[in-house]
């Protein structure tokens, strides 16, 4: 008869101190995970008003003028073909919306038009705006007021 070996589990305590310690770095590895994703969205939104800032150049260099606004979420009609095909200024996943500001022509010196033209984004995540404002900064000629991060394209006078 052989004998057989003496078997021995892992006791309660063992399996629970396992199951903190492993909760404990899922936790640590998720709050890490949903930081780098809002790093990547953040990236992903310079990325976007840059593409918008671009294209109302163009536009500008096509037509010597800005194209017309057309509401937060509405890519403007004149500036379509000068975006990525498919390029949208909203983003239900992220909750963000950009919004290209045309604020008007006003007298400008000598009677020329002068213009405050704008890319603005909005979000409903309060940490997403504050990851933005930290990215791109809230100095000319970026603006942050009344919940939005406006980029200027151009200010009357024609800076920026």
């Amino acid at each position: 008869m052989s004998a057989r070996p003496n078997r021995r589990g892992f006791t309660f305590i063992e399996l629970l101190v396992a199951m903190i310690v492993l909760g404990i770095l899922a936790s640590i590895a998720l709050l890490k995970y949903v930081d780098l994703r809002r790093n990547a969205v953040t990236a992903k939104i310079a990325s976007e008003i840059n593409a918008v800032k671009l294209a109302g150049y163009s536009y500008w260099g096509d037509n010597q003028n800005w194209p017309a606004d057309a509401g937060p979420g509405v890519v403007p009609a004149g500036l379509v073909k000068h975006l990525p095909e498919g390029f949208r200024f909203d983003n239900a996943t992220w909750k963000y919306t950009l919004e290209w500001d045309n604020l008007g022509v006003v007298p400008g010196p000598g009677g020329t038009p002068d213009y405050l033209i704008g890319v603005s984004i909005a979000s409903t995540d309060p940490r997403l705006m504050q990851k933005l404002e930290g990215y791109l900064g809230t100095a000319a000629p970026m603006f942050s007021f009344g919940g939005k991060l406006t980029y200027v394209i151009q200010a009357p006078g024609g800076g920026y």
